[in-house]
């Protein structure tokens, strides 16, 4: 029988040793998967993957409303809700959640509902300025709700921290839907939250936060637009988180 040459006999102990790791590696890397995210209660897990296609929702319906409308305020806040969809991203890989928004493009989503309410908002949105306003608020009013629900449902200190996060973003949103609509001599009646949350957050003043930032804009849009929004419109501030 041939004896293996002491060449051969290291490359033999090498791809046996390079296969052991390997299967290691995997092995780890399957059980952090795992692990991290065991830590998560159902509800915990069912929040983000709620809550990170809300917020698609909002930046996509937002995105599509500014091509329609020309309003800022749809150009203005919806690089924030991007930027609150990818900290909702950051917090599923961190647990090892899969994304359900990967590879979904503007109104896709893996949630049925979530499709049709798209297709419904974008509808509305787009019959007229006070109409876009409107599907606005109505977006920032469901989102401080759930995130106020979703933060009831967790114990995890940088799962509260987002949401929380989040939540101060979408009340700035709030207030710039509302100031402008208001300058349009319309109001909105809150469908999530109470009415009286929905007055003190309107009638509050800018919150500084992480991410927090204003800039100014016109409330004008480009295009065709009826004779009440032409002549209310006029410049003012437009919160971008």
């Amino acid at each position: 029988m041939n004896t293996p040459s002491k060449p051969q006999s290291r490359w033999i102990k090498f791809s046996a040793l390079s296969i052991i790791l390997s299967a290691l590696l995997g092995q780890s890397q399957v059980h952090a998967q795992t692990t991290a995210s065991s830590i998560l209660n159902p509800e915990e897990v069912k929040g983000l993957l709620h809550m990170v296609e809300e917020e698609k929702l909002a930046g996509d319906v937002y995105q599509t409303l500014y091509a329609k409308t020309g309003l800022l305020n749809f150009k203005n806040i919806v690089s924030s809700e991007r930027n609150h969809q990818s900290a909702l991203q950051n917090l599923l890989r961190q647990y090892g959640i899969a994304d359900p928004t990967t590879g979904k493009g503007v109104g896709e989503f893996t949630q049925p509902a979530f499709t049709g309410l798209y297709q419904k908002l974008v509808n509305t949105g787009a019959q007229s300025h006070i109409d876009a306003l409107k599907v606005g608020l109505k977006i920032e009013d469901l989102d401080i709700d759930d995130l106020q629900k979703e933060m009831a449902h967790t114990q995890r200190a940088d799962i509260k921290r987002v949401y929380d996060n989040l939540t101060r973003g979408s009340r700035n949103h709030l207030r710039s839907f509302d100031r402008t609509l208001r300058q349009m001599g319309q109001t909105y009646t809150p469908e999530f939250i109470s009415q009286a949350q929905y007055d003190a957050i309107a009638s509050s003043a800018q919150e500084k936060g992480y991410g927090q930032g204003c800039g100014q804009g016109s409330a004008q849009g480009r295009g065709r637009q009826n004779a009440q929004d032409r002549n209310q419109t006029q410049r003012m501030p437009q919160c971008i988180n």
